[in-house]
């Protein structure tokens, strides 16, 4: 394994900032010290194709001299169905809903955290995550109404050595997720391919001496999630510029056709759902909730209508 962490230039690129007061690792993340704290937001699926949208996670990242601070949350309507059992020291905790912290600082080992729904908590160590005694570090887990959480603090001795201001680490956040949808199986922060053990492709997280308040953690926020915010509103523009420039005439045509004009005003709808949502908030800043929605409701969208496109076609050949 190599031993030096070279960070390269990509969207995946956290800036951990000082934590104002070291919070209770209750793990609800309701300490003032973490509105002062800034979320990375906006997940990939594994394969770094898309985003998990139907239940969407973030987390937070602090640090003071002594420690390093997490904080993880995980949208979940049906907390029922979580499947969390494995007690800590469980190498397979991984096998249930969980979050998976990948720690690389330069010139040392990886570090590989586990921290179930239920607080049971695992490590490893080395480029596989190789098992290793647990180390003395501390977690807790909440589950909300619609909602799991997780809070860890890390001492720097684990890691043997204390970070300094502008100093740059390998971080991946994975979350796996046992209750669905199956496309959102496994989820990750950075874009990571095929295995959690990508270090080539984990992300940056810099290490800051400053202290943010409410209002400059919002800029931060923004900054860090400006490429993933851009990535999601391009989405958008790309459905509206395919409506205007390939399918609405098609929609058109489809509508005066008995026999498809009821498929046809379906697709328009939607099609019109998402084309009105770009006229109203163009110019304004991102609602994850709102353009998520957006894109769940228009996905697939392109292919069911290039399937109209199909039967407009047969049905002009009997005209």
């Amino acid at each position: 394994m190599e031993k030096k962490s070279v960070i390269a230039e990509q969207e995946s690129l956290y800036e951990c900032y000082r934590i104002r007061k070291i919070p209770v690792i209750d793990g609800k993340l309701d300490d003032s010290c973490w509105q002062s704290i800034p979320a990375a937001k906006c997940f990939f699926l594994l394969g770094g194709r898309e985003f998990a949208m139907v239940k969407p996670s973030f987390f937070k990242a602090g640090w003071d001299n002594e420690n390093f601070y997490f904080g993880f949350v995980a949208q979940e309507p049906e907390t029922q169905k979580i499947i969390a059992k494995r007690q800590s020291g469980d190498k397979f905790l991984w096998t249930e809903d969980s979050v998976e912290l990948f720690l690389f600082p330069p010139e040392t080992d990886a570090w590989q955290f586990i921290v179930n729904a239920i607080g049971s908590r695992h490590n490893g160590k080395g480029d596989t995550g190789a098992t290793t005694p647990l180390a003395n570090w501390q977690t807790a887990s909440f589950i909300g109404q619609n909602f799991w959480s997780i809070e860890v603090k890390i001492p720097f001795k684990i890691f043997g050595k204390t970070p300094v201001d502008g100093e740059q680490w390998k971080i991946n956040v994975g979350r796996n997720n046992l209750t669905g949808p199956v496309e959102e199986r496994v989820s990750c922060w950075p874009k990571i391919r095929k295995s959690f053990h990508e270090i080539e492709n984990y992300g940056a997280l810099i290490f800051k001496k400053g202290l943010l308040n409410q209002e400059t953690v919002i800029e931060v926020e923004n900054r860090i999630n400006a490429v993933r915010y851009y990535m999601l509103k391009n989405m958008v523009v790309e459905l509206v510029s395919a409506y205007n420039n390939e399918y609405k005439n098609y929609l058109k045509k489809a509508s005066s056709i008995p026999s498809l004009s009821t498929d046809a005003e379906e697709l328009k709808n939607i099609w019109t759902f998402a084309v009105d949502y770009y006229e109203k908030t163009k110019n304004k800043e991102i609602n994850l909730e709102e353009i998520y929605r957006v894109l769940l409701k228009t996905k697939g969208l392109k292919e069911k209508t290039e399937t109209l496109k199909q039967r407009i076609e047969l049905e002009s050949l009997f005209e």
